[in-house]
């Protein structure tokens, strides 16, 4: 998988909070949702605008390994090491967040139990429960493990 790719899926949930700050249009929301659904490569530059925040602590985290920021070791350490302990510090605008949306944005190892439609029910942390959308995994089957970041299932592990 490209680069590219790999930080989009990750990275997609939270585009409809780019969009409603402003950040992009509903015409650049749905060009990313295509492109993280169906695999595509959009340009470094665009996603760095978007995800700007998100770039910029992946810089300081290529900085500190010695790696340039769209090495794929870097962007998987940022998203599945680095982004949870971002939010558990309370960093930027987690400092204000509630622990419900702290709990969205984290990214979380679950087990698929159901597949309804377009959606998934997995369980996570335990005992915890809930429905995330299935489209960017979409050869996901019942007992799968998978990540889960906001409302997706992002990866299959």
């Amino acid at each position: 998988m490209e680069v590219e790719v790999y930080f989009l899926k990750y990275s997609f949930p939270c585009a409809f909070i780019a969009n409603q700050r402003g950040v992009i249009n509903f015409e650049e929301f749905k060009r990313l949702e295509d492109a993280a659904i169906n695999n595509k490569v959009l340009p470094r530059e665009f996603l760095e605008k978007v995800f700007v925040m998100a770039f910029g602590r992946i810089q300081k985290l290529a900085d500190e390994l010695g790696k340039d920021k769209w090495n794929f070791d870097v962007i998987k350490e940022y998203f599945i090491t680095r982004h949870n302990d971002i939010i558990n510090q309370g960093l930027s605008s987690y400092a204000k967040a509630p622990e419900s949306l702290k709990n969205l944005c984290r990214i979380h190892k679950a087990k698929v139990l159901e597949i309804r439609d377009d959606f998934l029910i997995v369980e996570y942390g335990g005992n915890r429960k809930r429905t995330v959308m299935k489209s960017l995994v979409p050869g996901v089957s019942i007992g799968d493990s998978v990540s889960i970041h906001y409302g997706y299932a992002v990866e299959i592990l």
